[in-house]
């Protein structure tokens, strides 16, 4: 069995873990009040899936291809089990967001390669962008978290719930067009 077996069952496995656990810190996010920061939380849980949808395609294909018939892998793991405050779980998903486009994807597309998987360690380089994304998205709320819904100058805050635009150093306390708490607001970010 190849070393890129044993690797992508590993991926796959903390694709899995990242989905669930950023499911979890999504919900305290919300609890917290930071509903973007859930929101973001639950689009980045679904980019892991999607990762790991795609790890788990190339591990049986990979599979079938070196005719590894025993259907059960035992990998060994670590399993983070961070589950904090909001902002304890951001320096979690950090953690482990450079950790995968630094040093495990890179790794990974590296030997992969070397035993011949060309597209294989392609894919695992384009994850690894993504991770990096991930990474820097979980840094910039971070750094804004203590400040979340406080600027220096007037921006545009846009309701998420229902549109409303509003003009200020911070969100209005509740929506004036819907009612929703400043919560619900965010940056005005339109770049198409």
């Amino acid at each position: 069995m190849s070393k890129t077996i044993e690797n992508l069952a590993k991926a796959y496995i903390g694709e899995s873990l990242a989905r669930n656990r950023y499911t979890c810190f999504a919900k305290i996010a919300k609890e917290e009040g930071y509903i973007k920061v859930w929101e973001v939380f639950l689009t980045t849980a679904e980019n892991e899936r999607e990762h790991a949808k795609w790890l788990y395609y190339m591990l049986n294909e990979l599979m079938k291809k070196e005719k590894v018939r025993d259907p059960l892998l035992k990998i060994e793991v670590e399993v983070p089990v961070v589950l904090g405050s909001t902002s304890e779980n951001l320096r979690s998903a950090i953690e482990g967001e450079h950790f995968e486009n630094t040093e495990m994807y890179p790794e990974y597309a590296r030997i992969a390669e070397e035993e011949g998987y060309k597209d294989i360690g392609e894919r695992l380089r384009a994850i690894s962008m993504a991770e990096k994304h991930h990474e820097e998205r979980f840094r910039k709320i971070l750094e804004r978290i203590d400040s979340f819904y406080k600027r220096e100058e007037p921006v545009e805050w846009v309701c998420m719930k229902c549109g409303y635009l509003h003009i200020g150093e911070e969100p209005p306390e509740r929506c004036p067009s819907c009612s929703h708490s400043k919560n619900y607001f965010e940056v005005r970010c339109e770049k198409y």
